[in-house]
């Protein structure tokens, strides 16, 4: 048995899907997180769930009925929340929610990026774009790099959609270093001013007050209709794009939060 495959079946349990659902048990998004010292770490962009979560269901891969895992109301969830960063800066959070206790979770060990070097071999475990089941992927370290005040941790691996979240560690250890956060996808700015356009073309066309009729038909849901799809559409091609690069923000961050740090380990 290979290090990897080692690890992975050791620390497998202490990863959780956290999926939001909306009134009627519709799937709106979802990312990755992972368990540390009794605490639920995660993304700071996945704990800010979408306006229109009714929901938040966290799950391992052997949760397939929505009798198991642990459901919380979404201004619940937000409740148990104890230091977070937002995606602007660290992209952390950290949640105490004790009921996913009952699941016997490995509890991850964090530390330091500092402790690794660029060519060494990381991986990390999620639950990527629509899928259900946990997922590895492995790689190398291709850089550090600081981005404003974060430390970041570029990765050889493919990071994709919903693996936000989720630990990036050591095949040897277990231990993580960083929180993968997000992938590179190729696409230029270009891409990223044509969305906002669109973004602006659906509020200027929902604000207008003014509405022209023909055959019976409001043209202006009409063109607000189409632009939505076309945002519809260039969402789809964005998180279908993938370079096989992928970033992580490193722990060094969260290990220096008080409320996280100086928590007693609980035992795995």
């Amino acid at each position: 048995m290979s290090n990897l495959t080692a690890t992975v079946k050791h620390v497998r349990s202490g990863v959780f899907h956290v999926v939001c659902l909306d009134s009627v048990g519709n799937r709106i998004s979802s990312g990755s997180a992972f368990m540390s010292k009794g605490y639920l770490v995660t993304n700071g962009h996945v704990f800010d769930t979408p306006p229109q979560t009714s929901r938040v269901w966290l799950r391992r891969d052997e949760h397939t009925a929505w009798d198991q895992g642990v459901f919380l109301r979404r201004k619940e969830f937000e409740r148990r929340r104890v230091v977070a960063s937002p995606a602007d800066e660290y992209d952390y959070a950290v949640l105490d929610i004790p009921e996913l206790m009952k699941f016997s979770p490995y509890q991850f060990e964090v530390t330091s990026h500092e402790t690794k070097s660029v060519g060494e071999q990381v991986a990390f475990l999620g639950y990527p774009l629509e899928h259900m089941n946990l997922t590895c992927h492995v790689g190398i370290i291709s850089s550090f790099y600081r981005r404003g005040p974060v430390d970041v941790i570029q990765i050889d691996a493919s990071v994709n959609p919903s693996n936000s979240g989720g630990p990036l560690f050591d095949v040897t250890t277990g231990s993580v270093v960083g929180i993968v956060t997000r992938k590179a996808t190729g696409l230029t700015d270009l891409f990223k001013t044509l969305c906002q356009t669109i973004e602006n073309n659906i509020r200027i066309l929902n604000g207008m007050g003014m509405d022209m009729e023909m055959g019976g038909i409001s043209i202006k849901q009409v063109l607000a209709a189409g632009q939505a799809q076309i945002l519809s559409t260039l969402d789809q091609i964005e998180r279908s794009a993938n370079v096989g690069i992928g970033y992580a923000f490193s722990c060094k961050h969260l290990l220096e939060e008080a409320d996280f740090s100086q928590r007693q380990a609980t035992g795995d």
